[in-house]
């Protein structure tokens, strides 16, 4: 029953990534604002810090072709990059410590990195989507500070949930 947990709390994560920008108005926000919740992302970057690179991988390849096949027309973009950043993160988790606060940042900057990447790849098949100080001021920062708000929210459950998840992983 407990290994059918890590999978679950992924796809939960995942609908409410959807869930969130439809139902969840955010104050202080104008029309113009988008935001992008990196919900996935962020729970990559907690199961890569306190689970392992293993896993943070393998999820990160499910759950980047899953994120291509529902909400982009171009297969490949999450896929690759999911992983990647699972993979880059242990690495630096490797030579920081991956206390809360070192997650909460590599977490950002994995997000930060992401909305570059995606912008990237947007202007790369349609030039010139938006330009870049409106990516940046509209679609950037609101992203990145929902995102930190979610991350402060759940950073200590999902340690929690995911050390305890690895324990039980382990006295199999």
């Amino acid at each position: 029953m407990n290994k059918y947990l890590l999978p679950l709390f992924m796809l939960i994560l995942f609908i409410a990534e959807s869930v969130f920008t439809d139902l969840i108005a955010v104050p202080f926000s104008s029309d113009n604002h988008i935001f992008v919740p990196r919900f996935v992302l962020l729970a990559l970057t907690f199961i890569t810090a306190f689970v392992n690179r293993r896993y943070g991988i393998l999820y990160g390849f499910a759950f980047g072709l899953l994120h291509d096949i529902v909400y982009t027309e171009v297969i490949g973009i999450y896929l690759f990059a999911y992983p990647l950043f699972a993979y880059l993160l242990a690495k630096v988790f490797k030579i920081l410590h991956n206390n809360v606060l070192v997650v909460l940042f590599m977490g950002l900057l994995a997000i930060s990195v992401l909305e570059f990447y995606v912008y990237g790849i947007h202007t790369l098949i349609r030039p010139t989507p938006y330009p870049f100080q409106e990516f940046t001021t509209q679609s950037l920062l609101p992203s990145l500070g929902v995102n930190l708000f979610a991350a402060i929210l759940l950073i200590l459950p999902a340690r929690l949930f995911l050390e305890t998840l690895d324990v039980e992983h382990n006295e199999e």
